[in-house]
């Protein structure tokens, strides 16, 4: 039933449609995933006797009873570019994990351990193409965003957002591997690299001040 599932997120994925897949880790340590489905110019010409919103109306449909009968929430946004929004919540990331429609078919082993404060999550073996399986759809690439209120300790990803603590990672042949790790105990602060900058400078001047001092002291003996 979950290959089912993936098909109306994977379709997009091979035929011309753009797809944001997003891993939210809340500060209880629930997860939000989500993705954003929509179609390239391309894509929607190639069905010119409809509207794009009919086009992705078509999708829920067909999809709807597997999506009720999973937990998942989808809704349509009749925009000048419609898209939709499908997306879970999980109330662990063990949860997550074993029922994630994504991590489950394309990755060959999955690990999640916990070390006390530290957590971390580790892919092996990202399978793009899988010529075995008629049912599963394969992609080129797939692209992730995680986002995570805690410290990130040591990860992978291919950009950083630093305000949000946004990781970005493009998976491929080459690049098939996620690694992850945070401190559930240490919250994220946007400023630190900010705060950091100022502490050092205020030392610098601090010990300037110091040096001058005693510069000057040394010179009045002198004299």
């Amino acid at each position: 039933m979950k290959k089912i599932v993936i098909l109306i997120i994977m379709l997009f994925l091979v035929t011309g449609c753009a797809v944001k897949y997003n891993v939210t880790i809340n500060e209880d340590l629930s997860i939000i995933e989500e993705a954003k489905l929509t179609g390239t110019t391309d894509f929607f010409a190639n069905y010119y006797k409809t509207t794009k919103t009919n086009v992705l109306k078509s999708f829920i449909e067909i999809y709807q009873d597997i999506l009720d009968e999973n937990n998942y929430q989808y809704e349509l946004k009749e925009e000048e570019t419609p898209y939709v929004l499908v997306n879970r919540k999980y109330d662990t990331i063990n949860n997550y994990i074993n029922g994630s429609i994504l991590f489950n078919e394309y990755f060959d082993e999955i690990k999640y351990t916990e070390d006390g404060k530290i957590k971390k999550l580790e892919t092996i073996g990202f399978r793009p193409n899988d010529p075995d399986n008629a049912d599963r759809f394969n992609v080129k690439s797939l692209e992730i965003y995680i986002t995570c209120p805690y410290d990130v300790k040591n990860h992978n990803a291919k950009k950083v957002d630093k305000q949000t603590n946004t990781f970005y990672y493009e998976l491929n042949e080459e690049n098939n591997k996620i690694l992850f790790e945070f401190d559930s105990e240490s919250k994220f602060n946007p400023n630190a690299d900010l705060i950091m900058i100022i502490i050092i400078g205020v030392l610098i001047i601090v010990g300037c001040w110091i040096v001058l001092i005693y510069l000057n002291k040394k010179n009045n003996k002198n004299k």
